[in-house]
């Protein structure tokens, strides 16, 4: 029971964070509209129909028709598919990249870490866009690029992020007491770096996803992301901005998706902070 109270504790301050279960609610029910929207919808998200072109939301179509005939709505919820599919593996790799990266540069520091620092100093040099976006243009088009380009793209966060709580954490007295009685520098970077380190590095993910999410539908939007027909988020706002002016409604859906996506994600993250963290928690 000593074990679990800690968990019991931060999921208790979680439930009381009102935007932090708001943002949970939000994920909830666009992850429901995303797995279920060959349930919901009975439209083709890739089926063209020119006679239905540029239609405003009514009943047929709540979100309205784009300017190949095909329904908004069935598009958003087949598109948060790829969307939220391209945020959370995004995170996944750069995690995958940079927490190992920094906890090696910050335990044994060194030229490991002059080294490691460097290539994250060069990174960061770019903001986040353009580090993907220059990644892109090397990898070429495609969602499995876009996902690669946008981890790559956060990485160098996580170097820096793994590497601070690295340096902190190696002069703790457990630390020193494991090393004092043997234990190779794996098995402590393992059992006590890393595993102390987790509170912040799940806080930061979560934070993340939905920067991943933007930087993905900025790619979508400047053509270089996931390819038409083929429905996503940042792909339908770029295709929707061309009809700003006497279809709104095209641009205006997606962009609303996508700010609900990131914003839920923030809240949430800004709610595990809260109660993870046993000082803000008090």
């Amino acid at each position: 029971m000593s074990v679990r109270r800690p968990w019991v504790q931060a999921l208790r301050a979680l439930a009381r964070n009102r935007a932090a279960v708001a943002g949970i609610v939000v994920i909830a029910i666009l992850g429901f509209l995303v797995a279920a929207a060959p349930l919901l919808t009975s439209y083709d998200p890739m089926q063209q129909n020119l006679s239905s072109a540029l239609r405003p939301p009514s009943a047929e179509h709540p979100l309205g028709t784009d300017n190949l005939g095909r329904d908004i709505l069935a598009r958003i919820m087949f598109g948060g598919r790829i969307s939220l599919l391209i945020g959370v593996l995004a995170v996944s790799i750069a995690m995958a990249i940079g927490v190992p990266l920094g906890l090696l540069s910050g335990y044994f520091g060194g030229w490991v870490d002059m080294v490691i620092q460097r290539i994250a100093d060069m990174m960061l040099s770019f903001t986040t866009f353009l580090l993907a976006l220059a990644l892109v243009a090397v990898l070429g088009v495609g969602l499995r690029n876009v996902i690669i380009a946008t981890g790559v793209g956060v990485a160098p966060q996580f170097i820096r992020l793994a590497r601070g709580l690295a340096l902190s954490l190696r002069e703790q007295a457990y630390v020193e007491a494991a090393t004092g009685f043997g234990v190779s520098d794996l098995m402590i970077l393992w059992r006590h770096v890393l595993r102390n380190s987790l509170t912040p590095l799940i806080v930061y993910a979560t934070l993340n996803i939905g920067i991943t999410i933007i930087v993905a539908a900025g790619l979508g939007f400047l053509g270089l992301g996931v390819q038409p027909p083929t429905p996503e988020w940042g792909t339908m706002l770029g295709e929707g901005r061309d009809y700003i002016f006497h279809a709104s409604y095209l641009a205006t859906f997606p962009g609303l998706a996508i700010f609900l996506a990131v914003l839920a994600f923030n809240l949430i993250g800004d709610g595990l902070r809260d109660a993870l963290d046993p000082n803000l928690r008090a």
